[in-house]
């Protein structure tokens, strides 16, 4: 049995696997980053940056994180594997605790979120359906790609506030997951790759590029908290709902379940709030999005602990 089949038969738990683990990966890349942006003496400047071997070190494990991502992704529904990210916010609040004592409300939100997003994920691994995308889903995620990329290039030089930038780049890197989720899935399982899901490939970098910039942006027009409350809540749910109402991932759910998943996605987003609000406390007020240059704004997200990676 080929290394590929052997994985394929694994069922959805090895992609569950591969998705904590790389939310662990995320959590300690993005500490150590983290960490040598705000240690005294710190280098300034991306350049400097690139020098410094813990920051380069937290760059390996957040690629890291992203191989094992699309792997997972590959082999599992995206309703099983894109709220699982969230973990990576519990994992860097447990990290954060050796500098500052868990209260019993941080307790309840880390035990809120993690049995919120398991319940999510039990659920949707008893009704999500991981048949390779057609091509005219394929066709119609390409066409969702590209128009995103160019209302998100839009929303980037134009003076809009805070918020649209955050949900814009949330939406945008839910439907980056849909793309990999649907690429990785027809790849590993060999039903080759039609025309439509090259054109999906090829939307990948620009749409993450413009995802990128809006987050920048989002960082130096408002509360970094707010970047990463945004990307947490708004990314998985862009995901699922592209999974289910443009790729078919969900087939007819009984009214039960379907409550049960709402419940559990309430759970989740309530507890991404209230680790959120631990985590970051009140931040900085909304500047216009020309003030800071990159590098400050780079340092500003690492000194509020916000990962750069989405």
């Amino acid at each position: 049995m080929s290394l590929l089949s052997g994985l394929l038969s694994t069922g959805h738990a090895f992609a569950v696997l591969l998705a904590l683990t790389g939310a662990v990966l995320l959590a300690f890349g993005t500490h150590a980053q983290h960490a040598a942006v705000t240690r005294p003496g710190r280098p300034t400047g991306i350049r400097r940056l690139l020098r410094t071997p813990l920051w380069l070190l937290g760059g390996a494990l957040i690629v890291l994180e992203t191989v094992f991502n699309v792997v997972a992704l590959g082999l599992a529904p995206l309703a099983l594997v894109q709220p699982l990210g969230t973990a990576s916010l519990v994992l860097a609040v447990l990290i954060g605790a050796s500098r500052s004592p868990l209260t019993r409300e941080v307790v309840f939100a880390v035990l809120l979120t993690s049995g919120s997003v398991a319940a999510f994920v039990s659920i949707s691994a008893q009704h999500a359906d991981h048949s390779p995308a057609s091509p005219e889903a394929a066709g119609l995620l390409a066409a969702l790609l590209l128009a995103g990329s160019a209302l998100g290039v839009v929303i980037a030089r134009s003076a809009a506030g805070h918020l649209p930038r955050v949900a814009a780049a949330g939406i945008l890197f839910g439907c980056v997951a849909s793309g990999a989720h649907v690429a990785a899935a027809r790849f590993l399982t060999g039903e080759g790759l039609p025309l439509p899901v090259w054109v999906v490939i090829a939307a990948l970098a620009p749409a993450s590029a413009v995802g990128i910039w809006l987050v920048q942006t989002a960082y130096a027009s408002g509360s970094a908290a707010t970047v990463l409350a945004g990307l947490t809540v708004i990314d998985p749910i862009t995901a699922v709902t592209v999974g289910t109402a443009v790729l078919g991932e969900y087939g007819t759910l009984p009214s039960s379940s379907l409550a049960l998943l709402a419940a559990s996605a309430a759970g989740a987003l309530w507890g991404v709030r209230l680790l959120v609000g631990h985590r970051h406390g009140t931040l900085h007020g909304p500047r216009s999005p020309a003030v800071s240059s990159s590098a400050d704004t780079m340092g500003d997200a690492h000194r509020e602990g916000v990962p750069l990676h989405p």
